[in-house]
């Protein structure tokens, strides 16, 4: 009987691996994919795209503490008087909304994967949310399961599909009442429960918390969610987190670090992070007054995309579709222009580790990342997933370089030395560089560039192979 009871006893402690508390939570290692992904593309979208001035916060520009002026003026100047937030669900009618030509759109992009705000500060649910009667996409608007549709999408192909989850609301009387009398009621009745809803029906693989800075982690319970999510959830092996789980939390605790939007250290750092930044410089929500100046550029994109990349991040690009439910054709044309490069280049971007050298000693506006050659050397594995960075050898490192100032009569870098049997191809041309011989450099007149075969002018990606050993510890290392 004592042997049937301890064995009765096993599964229950082999399920909770996890305890509610962070010193168990940060020790759960990130599922490769997401390291192997590099690139995905976010979304805001919710009914902040019908008024669609400021931006998604357009909600608190104009009923919040500090209303800004223009915001208030415009609602004067073209809604009736009396006018709420909530009578834009009426013109939020998505009747152009495809979700399988946005998951196409995000292939075509050459993302990895995909994350969608299910709800943002506003409140207002893209799903049928138990509990958000009557304001949600489902009851109100479009009328229709928004997530619902676009996981659909996405399951029919290799991209990755996450949800964004904004814990607070901006205005709910159930939250603004917690602060006022130290009680739980929002958490206990609207956000806790919602969080459940998405990853028990939609099976996000990534969960990207937010709004979450104005109450602790104990407030939201985040870390009870967190082990369910680890231990118990639907998608316990694959799902991702990132690290904005209450006040102080972020850059310290949960999956993935953002530390801020449009993050950019310039360094490597340690533990895996996420630059989130938007192709509107203004807004992660839709703009109706967004200028063709205001969009990044394709160049400023690959640009972030190296720096990011071969410092130990991911870059998450956003896009905010209209009320109608389109994406706007010039952040289209954009992705479609960075899948081109990322598709010519993708083996310097997907499941690359970054190098000893983040940049280059002497052309710092170039940027590394490297891989193992798969298969063995010497009797054993070659290609290693779990480390930081690839230390260089001769036989097993292949480096890219990202060469982002190519305005030089002749590029020389410094950080990269070179042996007898180096060579260097220029990605997405057939040119192959060679007889360097031993040095401290490698040294590329400008002259010898096919720029009339290169797919982009701005941008040169050599991929360096047989450069000489080198051991470097670029986390001790002074940064360039």
């Amino acid at each position: 009987m004592l042997l049937l009871f301890l064995l009765l006893l096993v599964p229950i402690f082999s399920i909770a691996d996890y305890t509610p508390d962070w010193s168990s939570l940060d020790k759960r290692s990130l599922p490769s994919w997401y390291d192997e992904s590099k690139f995905g593309i976010f979304c805001h979208w919710g009914l902040y795209s019908v008024p669609a001035i400021r931006s998604e916060w357009m909600w608190w520009y104009w009923k919040g503490d500090q209303p800004d002026a223009n915001v208030v003026k415009f609602v004067e100047k073209n809604y009736k008087p009396g006018t709420t937030y909530a009578d834009f669900a009426k013109d939020f009618t998505a009747e152009y909304f495809d979700a399988n030509r946005f998951a196409e759109i995000v292939k075509t992009s050459g993302a990895k994967y995909f994350v969608f705000t299910s709800k943002h500060h506003e409140g207002f649910t893209m799903w049928p949310s138990r509990t958000s009667w009557n304001w949600n996409a489902q009851d109100i608007g479009p009328k229709r399961d928004i997530v619902g549709e676009l996981k659909n999408a996405f399951k029919q192909t290799n991209v990755h599909f996450g949800l964004y989850f904004s814990q607070f609301e901006w205005f709910n009387p159930l939250f603004l009442d917690d602060g006022k009398f130290n009680t739980t009621n929002y958490r206990d009745q609207v956000s806790y429960p919602q969080m459940f809803e998405i990853v028990n029906k939609y099976e996000p693989e990534i969960v990207w918390s937010d709004g979450e800075w104005d109450k602790t982690d104990d407030y939201w319970k985040s870390k009870e969610f967190l082990a369910w999510l680890y231990n118990s959830s639907p998608v316990k092996d694959r799902v991702v987190v990132n690290d904005r789980w209450g006040t102080g939390t972020m850059g310290s605790h949960g999956g993935f670090l953002t530390y801020a939007d449009h993050y950019d250290p310039g360094k490597l750092l340690e533990r895996k992070w996420e630059n989130c930044m938007t192709l509107d410089k203004m807004s992660w929500g839709n703009r109706r007054d967004m200028k063709a100046s205001d969009v990044h550029t394709v160049f400023e994109i690959i640009e972030q995309l190296a720096r990011t990349i071969a410092c130990n991040g991911n870059l998450l690009l956003n896009v905010g579709p209209d009320m109608h439910g389109l994406i706007p054709a010039i952040f289209e044309d954009r992705l479609a222009e960075i899948g081109r490069f990322v598709d010519l280049h993708s083996e310097a971007i997907n499941e690359s580790k970054p190098w000893i050298y983040q940049n280059d000693t002497n052309q710092p506006n170039t940027w590394y990342t490297s891989k193992l050659r798969k298969g063995t050397f010497n009797g054993r594995r070659i290609s290693k997933k779990n480390q930081l960075f690839n230390q260089q050898t001769e036989k097993q490192t292949v480096i890219y370089a990202w060469i982002l100032d190519t305005a030089h009569e002749t590029f020389e870098l410094k950080s990269v030395k070179t042996t007898e049997n180096t060579t260097a191809k220029l990605l997405g041309t057939d040119a192959v560089f060679s007889g360097f011989g031993k040095s401290d450099s490698i040294i590329i007149p400008s002259s010898k560039i096919p720029w009339n075969k290169l797919p982009r002018r701005d941008v040169i990606v050599l991929k360096i192979e047989y450069a000489a050993n080198q051991e470097r510890n670029p986390l001790k290392s002074a940064s360039y």
